[in-house]
């Protein structure tokens, strides 16, 4: 199975805990996946601490106006995702590995 999957992560003042979030994601033994952060006109650097991960596998979007919910940020995201599968985490959870719950 070599799906692509895309993560979504609406993101909005979560500087603080992004890092640990997106880091989660990177420690995945599952490696075909896509992380598409969109930040909802965040008031804190949450932005630039995405943007020490940005790469071809981690895409940071960003609202022209703040939307005010998570699922507007999602929407965003999915209308962007290029993944079979969809997942959601946000920008202040982490993600455990399957290979941890075993």
């Amino acid at each position: 199975m070599n799906d692509l999957v895309s993560i979504i992560m609406p993101s909005y003042n979560t500087a603080k805990y992004i890092g640990e979030s997106i880091q989660s994601v990177l420690a995945q033994t599952y490696t075909n996946w896509e992380l598409i952060i969109v930040d909802d006109c965040s008031e804190d650097n949450t932005v630039q601490e995405a943007k020490k991960y940005e790469s071809d596998k981690v895409k940071i979007l960003k609202t022209k106006h703040n939307t005010g919910t998570a699922g507007g940020t999602r929407n965003v995201a999915i209308d962007n995702a290029k993944g079979e599968y969809i997942i959601f985490l946000d920008g202040d959870d982490t993600m455990y590995d399957s290979q941890t719950l075993r």
